[in-house]
């Protein structure tokens, strides 16, 4: 029940952070309890626009703009739980290779900026394996159905958390 009650208290934190800090700098000192992400388009997408093969895709400027923040709870187990938060922006699985839609699709996970996964709802785990031994970057961006990002003048929307990686094995 205790882990119950810490995920719904999670989330109710998350939706806090979400509505009335929707730019938030993870500072060095936050602690392994919970990652914030910085929202954002450009910062550290340089190196995953550059690898990534998908053309952008302008958002609509006749709906409203979806935005991005993703929260990283360490996972006692391995690796960390990743909560994505969009905002203006619908999750649709069913619709995957498919006429990109406005505001909907999926997202992608980058670590370091290597494409790791494609997530179709708002929760995901990274596993450990996944990170390098000390500060990751965990890049979290919103993509249409064809898969190219959404994107604010040609700048992909998305979320990056620094994270720590597992200690590195003696």
């Amino acid at each position: 029940m205790e882990k119950i009650a810490c995920l719904v208290i999670g989330a109710a934190l998350a939706v806090v952070v979400m509505t009335l800090l929707p730019v938030v700098r993870m500072q060095a000192g936050m602690g392994a309890d919970m990652a914030v992400a910085t929202e954002g388009a450009g910062a550290g997408m340089s190196e995953i626009t550059a690898m990534h093969q998908h053309p952008p895709r302008e958002i609509s400027p006749d709906l409203p703009e979806p935005g991005l923040t993703h929260l990283m709870f360490p996972d006692a187990m391995d690796g960390y739980s990743i909560q994505i938060l969009p905002r203006n922006f619908t999750f649709t699985p069913a619709g995957i290779n498919r006429v990109p839609v406005f505001n909907e699709g999926h997202a992608h996970v980058y670590v370091n900026g290597a494409k790791v996964a494609r997530v179709y709802a708002p929760w995901f785990h990274l596993p450990g394996a996944a990170l390098r031994p000390g500060r990751n970057e965990v890049t979290v961006t919103l993509n249409a159905n064809d898969h190219g990002e959404w994107s604010r003048n040609g700048v992909p929307i998305s979320s990056t958390v620094q994270v720590q990686g597992p200690l590195a094995s003696r």
